[in-house]
């Protein structure tokens, strides 16, 4: 069995564990390992991208599309062997405020030491021409004016067998969703390669490239201080309103050949449909009895077209033909 990469695994960013998260932070990727011949040097100034279909569009556990399908994109640039990276995703979303899309900035470091790998990053959540949801009968607000957020994450991944990597992950947002509420997500990852020889029934130039990965986390999360939370007079301010803190997991299968990678996971929380009414702010939950769906379990199925100039597939051409990627 070939070793993973772990700067290539950095690298890909192929299927999110949890859903976005802006970083590569919350994601570990299926491991790929070229062949000698198609493998080029480190590059001194590299590039990765991807476009996906999701048949929903799961942050940490909570759906982000209205448990409806999302087109997602991203694109990164890597500096000195990968030592340091900006990049950008696009995410289709079905929010209250109504947002045209999700657009992430992220930049960070990537240290590696032997069979440890970090990335230590921040990435900025932004949605454009939001719309404020108001209550038709008082003219109350019932969404927040402005969603876009900041996020620190550290990740740390580390390769106990050439098959088997394990990792931890620390994320905090100092106003989770433009809420001015304190929220810190902590978790512990695992993948796993398969073993080739457990599909000797396919070809064997499809027998590779499976694997399994899950999480665990758990969301800690403090008091929403917003205008959509109301004015409270006797103290001066915005009413604070506890957003419930919860666990997550996920676990699933990915298969990657060449610049495919395929990908069908199931996603779970503790919250319950009163809490994610709290939490997201569900429209329906107005018209429901404050109760919402979009924190129950899922199984999501998502497939990705990818590429990386350290890790080309399709595009290993020996002769140089396309040297962009060779």
């Amino acid at each position: 069995m070939s070793k993973i990469n772990l700067r290539a695994l950095l690298l890909s960013g192929a299927l999110a564990l949890s859903g976005p998260p802006g970083l590569a932070a919350d994601r570990l990727s299926a491991p790929k390992q070229m062949p000698l011949e198609a493998k080029a040097a480190d590059p001194l100034i590299g590039f990765s991208f991807y476009s996906q279909y999701a048949t929903d569009y799961n942050f940490r556990g909570v759906s982000q599309s209205n448990r409806q399908g999302s087109f997602q994109t991203f694109f990164e640039a890597q500096f000195f062997n990968n030592f340091a990276y900006t990049g950008l995703y696009t995410w289709q979303v079905r929010l209250p405020t109504r947002p045209d899309f999700e657009f992430d900035l992220t930049a960070g470091i990537r240290p590696v030491f032997d069979k440890l790998s970090l990335d230590l990053g921040v990435v900025y959540y932004f949605y454009p021409n939001e719309q404020r949801l108001i209550n038709p009968t008082n003219g109350a607000f019932l969404t927040t004016a402005n969603s876009d957020f900041i996020e620190y994450a550290g990740k740390a991944l580390y390769q106990i067998t050439p098959e088997l990597i394990v990792g931890a992950n620390i994320i905090h947002a100092p106003s989770f969703f433009g809420q001015h509420a304190t929220a810190t997500y902590t978790s512990g990852t695992i993948a796993y390669t398969l073993p080739a020889s457990w599909f000797s029934f396919l070809p064997e130039a499809y027998a590779g490239g499976f694997s399994i990965s899950a999480e665990g986390g758990h969301y800690f999360i403090g008091a929403a201080k917003t205008s959509a939370t109301g004015f409270d007079a006797s103290i001066g301010r915005f009413a604070a309103v506890d957003l419930p803190s919860y666990n997550y997991g996920n676990i699933g299968i990915s298969y990657n050949y060449k610049n495919i990678l395929i990908d069908f996971r199931y996603h779970t929380t503790d919250l319950t449909p009163t809490q994610c009414f709290t939490f997201t702010g569900d429209y329906r939950g107005y018209f429901n009895g404050g109760r919402s769906g979009w924190c129950g379990d899922a199984i999501i199925g998502a497939i990705r077209w990818q590429a990386s100039t350290s890790a080309p597939g399709i595009y290993a051409e020996p002769s140089g033909l396309f040297g962009f990627f060779k």
